[in-house]
């Protein structure tokens, strides 16, 4: 009988023992269906997470292609803006030139008398006009001078040349220079 009971005792171990073992195996196959299941929520979050970067990713890339076609558009218009703005200095700077040949050629007209006085030829280069002709008199140039100076619209008036027609001694001819002066604006005398 004794060796009955020492049988017994080592039965009971080995079924305790094995309950033990299989209460950790239980433990530890909960800890890794726990883990496993903790990484899976993990996985689907980060998935998800990763599904919204993506579509906020593809959101930003249309909207800076977006910006690159406005860009583009807006160096265009400023292409534009400045090429308009150099067409518009030369308008003025024409309509400016324009406006003094226009001054130019009202007082000359004005200063002299056509059936005394009268021109050939008239060149203008900036500010730098030349005027040749003929009149009937010195009396007649030196009085179209004098009108040329008392309008104002002339810095100084010098005259060239002056002297008698060969074989006309009733006719002389004449050269002048005129220098324009520098403001645009001059309202010539009435």
């Amino acid at each position: 009988m004794i060796a009955i009971n020492l049988l017994r005792c080592t039965l009971e171990n080995e079924h305790r023992q094995r309950r033990r073992c299989q209460g950790e195996a239980a433990v530890v196959l909960l800890s890794v269906l726990g883990t496993i299941a903790v990484c899976g929520f993990v996985w689907a979050d980060l998935d998800q997470s990763l599904g919204q970067f993506q579509k906020e990713k593809e959101q930003k890339i249309t909207q800076l292609a977006e910006w690159e076609r406005t860009y583009s558009q807006l160096e265009e218009i400023n292409r534009y803006t400045a090429d308009l703005r150099k067409r518009s200095r030369q308008v003025t700077h024409l309509m400016g030139q324009q406006r003094r040949s226009i001054q130019l050629l009202d007082t000359v007209s004005r200063s002299l008398d056509p059936l005394k006085l009268w021109l050939i030829r008239l060149e203008m280069q900036q500010d730098q006009v030349t005027l040749m002709g003929f009149a009937d008199s010195k009396a007649q140039i030196v009085q179209f001078v004098q009108y040329l100076k008392r309008d104002g619209l002339f810095q100084e008036v010098t005259v060239l040349e002056a002297g008698q027609v060969s074989g006309k001694p009733s006719k002389y001819n004449f050269t002048m220079n005129l220098l324009l002066r520098a403001e645009l604006n001059h309202v010539t005398s009435s």
